[in-house]
Protein backbone atom coordinates (compact mmCIF):
# COMPACT_ATOMS: atom_id res chain seq x y z
CA UNK A 1 0.00 0.00 0.00
CA UNK A 2 1.06 3.40 -1.25
CA UNK A 3 1.52 5.62 1.70
CA UNK A 4 -0.83 8.57 0.83
CA UNK A 5 -3.25 5.38 0.85
CA UNK A 6 -1.74 4.49 3.95
CA UNK A 7 -2.46 7.86 5.51
CA UNK A 8 -6.19 8.19 4.21
CA UNK A 9 -6.96 5.02 5.88
CA UNK A 10 -6.55 6.55 9.24
CA UNK A 11 -8.29 9.46 7.94
CA UNK A 12 -5.81 11.62 7.21
CA UNK A 13 -5.64 14.08 3.75
CA UNK A 14 -2.69 15.91 2.15
CA UNK A 15 -2.53 19.97 2.82
CA UNK A 16 -0.47 22.38 1.76
CA UNK A 17 0.10 26.15 1.56
CA UNK A 18 0.93 28.53 -1.08
CA UNK A 19 4.59 29.19 -0.40
CA UNK A 20 5.03 24.91 -0.70
CA UNK A 21 5.20 23.42 2.43
CA UNK A 22 3.63 20.36 2.70
CA UNK A 23 2.03 18.13 5.54
CA UNK A 24 -0.72 15.35 6.18
CA UNK A 25 -3.59 16.71 8.28
CA UNK A 26 -6.77 14.97 9.81
CA UNK A 27 -9.34 16.67 11.35
CA UNK A 28 -10.31 15.77 15.09
CA UNK A 29 -11.82 16.86 18.61
CA UNK A 30 -9.36 16.77 21.36
CA UNK A 31 -10.00 17.49 24.77
CA UNK A 32 -13.48 19.24 23.63
CA UNK A 33 -11.99 21.49 21.29
CA UNK A 34 -12.48 21.27 17.65
CA UNK A 35 -9.07 20.70 16.91
CA UNK A 36 -6.57 19.47 13.42
CA UNK A 37 -3.51 16.87 13.61
CA UNK A 38 -0.78 17.78 11.33
CA UNK A 39 2.41 15.35 10.70
CA UNK A 40 5.82 16.40 9.00
CA UNK A 41 8.95 15.06 8.52
CA UNK A 42 11.38 15.85 11.08
CA UNK A 43 12.42 18.67 9.39
CA UNK A 44 8.84 19.95 9.05
CA UNK A 45 9.42 21.28 5.56
CA UNK A 46 7.78 18.12 3.43
CA UNK A 47 5.59 15.27 4.10
CA UNK A 48 7.35 12.40 5.15
CA UNK A 49 8.43 9.66 2.26
CA UNK A 50 7.97 5.97 3.87
CA UNK A 51 6.80 4.88 7.28
CA UNK A 52 10.34 4.90 8.82
CA UNK A 53 10.99 8.64 8.37
CA UNK A 54 11.00 10.39 11.75
CA UNK A 55 7.94 12.70 12.26
CA UNK A 56 6.61 15.67 14.01
CA UNK A 57 3.25 15.76 15.15
CA UNK A 58 0.97 18.80 16.28
CA UNK A 59 -2.06 19.06 17.64
CA UNK A 60 -3.86 22.65 17.02
CA UNK A 61 -6.82 24.19 18.06
CA UNK A 62 -9.03 24.91 14.53
CA UNK A 63 -10.63 28.53 16.05
CA UNK A 64 -7.54 29.92 17.67
CA UNK A 65 -4.72 28.32 15.74
CA UNK A 66 -2.97 27.83 19.05
CA UNK A 67 -1.11 24.82 19.41
CA UNK A 68 -2.67 22.24 22.23
CA UNK A 69 0.37 20.44 22.80
CA UNK A 70 4.01 20.71 22.42
CA UNK A 71 4.66 19.05 19.10
CA UNK A 72 5.76 15.57 19.27
CA UNK A 73 8.57 13.66 17.67
CA UNK A 74 8.69 10.41 16.36
CA UNK A 75 10.85 8.01 15.95
CA UNK A 76 9.20 6.83 12.36
CA UNK A 77 5.66 7.93 11.16
CA UNK A 78 5.04 3.89 11.89
CA UNK A 79 5.73 4.16 15.66
CA UNK A 80 2.90 7.63 15.85
CA UNK A 81 0.39 5.74 13.48
CA UNK A 82 0.95 2.46 15.60
CA UNK A 83 -0.65 5.23 18.88
CA UNK A 84 -3.42 5.10 16.55
CA UNK A 85 -6.47 2.46 16.48
CA UNK A 86 -6.17 0.62 13.19
CA UNK A 87 -8.06 1.61 10.51
CA UNK A 88 -11.53 -0.66 9.56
Amino acid sequence: MELDQTMEAYGFKISSSCSGFEWYVKEVEYKGNDAFVTITADDELHLPESVDEPVVVNITDHNSGNELETPQRFESLKSYLDTLNPPS
